[in-house]
């Protein structure tokens, strides 16, 4: 009977042990997995919406850049300024073109899908203007360019700015969103690692309990029964 009773605490002292081991082993797996989680979504910050954010205010500096060289292209009276201006003008439309296709290439919500179509139809529309401008300030007919810079071209660069602009809050509200979501389960692991402490406090009491129990079933000596 003592010899069962001894076999049976060197069980649920095993059980306990391996309890305890399986709760460090998942919570171990948990935090490892939530920290791979919030590491993602830090990069995701960096990558997809403070890099994109500073391409797109780069955009916009190179629109400006351009709205002040066809200005200037309208003033020019000798080929060799026109034709130094439209050099700019075009180094500037294929840094555009590497912005365009970097930003192109980050994770896109669906709401920046949509801003990004309307920018790319009221870019066209602008680069149609811009090149009608160029052509008649290039041909001397810089009165009519000028006209048409200061009515069409200027509505046609607004209407350009605008999902540009739309485009760069959306990287401030959806970097804010990633920031937040990290923030709640970084504190999330917080009171869980606080948790498996202190289950692995109980488990342990128990399993001193339980060896407590079963050194002192050491020092009970059988009893002897004689029957009459």
């Amino acid at each position: 009977m003592d010899w069962s009773f001894r076999i049976s605490h060197r069980n649920r002292i095993a059980l306990a042990l391996a309890f305890v081991f399986l709760i460090i082993v998942l919570a171990n797996w948990f935090v490892s997995y939530s920290m791979t989680k919030v590491s993602q979504r830090f990069e995701s910050v960096y990558a997809d919406r403070l890099v994109p954010a500073l391409d797109i205010s780069a955009m916009q500096e190179k629109y400006y850049q351009n709205r002040l060289l066809l200005e200037e292209h309208l003033l020019a009276t000798t080929a060799k300024e026109e034709k130094q201006i439209m050099q700019q003008i075009e180094q500037n439309e294929t840094d555009l073109d590497s912005l365009l296709h970097k930003f192109r290439a980050t994770y896109l919500t669906s709401q920046e899908s949509e801003d990004l179509n309307e920018y790319l139809k009221a870019g066209e529309r602008y680069s149609k203007v811009q090149q009608t401008i160029l052509v008649m300030s290039h041909t001397q007919d810089k009165a009519t360019a000028m006209a048409m810079f200061r009515q069409e071209g200027m509505q046609s660069f607004q209407e350009l700015l605008l999902p540009l602009h739309a485009l760069s809050q959306l990287q401030e509200e959806v970097g804010h969103e990633l920031y937040a979501d990290s923030e709640r389960q970084m504190k999330s692991l917080k009171v869980l690692s606080y948790l498996v402490i202190a289950l692995a406090v109980i488990l342990a009491l128990l399993v001193g309990s339980l060896l407590q129990a079963s050194r002192q079933l050491k020092h009970i000596k059988p009893q002897k029964y004689h029957l009459n």
